[in-house]
């Protein structure tokens, strides 16, 4: 293992949909890694948050992170959503 590798906290498409039904997240406003951990769908974002496409989506977002899995952002923009990805925290102070 590499000493400085970059670890993401990795959230489900489902787990987004779930809260947001609950009422926990905001579809209408954006959607970012600090409102992921506030709501508590993770418990911290590490380096960044990794958004993967197990579930389903189907509410239209507007998602901010640091990585998303091609058929995550495919299914976030298949539901009308927007995925914008930021660099890497290690990646952006070096």
């Amino acid at each position: 293992t590499k000493p400085n590798r970059l670890e993401f906290a990795v959230v489900n498409l489902g787990l987004i949909e779930k809260f947001i039904a609950a009422g926990k997240l905001d579809a209408k406003n954006e959607i970012t890694e600090d409102a992921l951990v506030a709501a508590g769908v993770t418990k911290s974002k590490h380096d960044g948050i990794r958004v993967l496409a197990k579930g389903e989506i189907k509410t239209k977002i507007t998602l901010t992170v640091t990585g998303a899995s091609a058929s995550a952002v495919e299914a976030i923009e298949k539901a009308g959503g927007k995925v914008t990805l930021l660099a890497p925290v290690a990646a952006a102070a070096e």
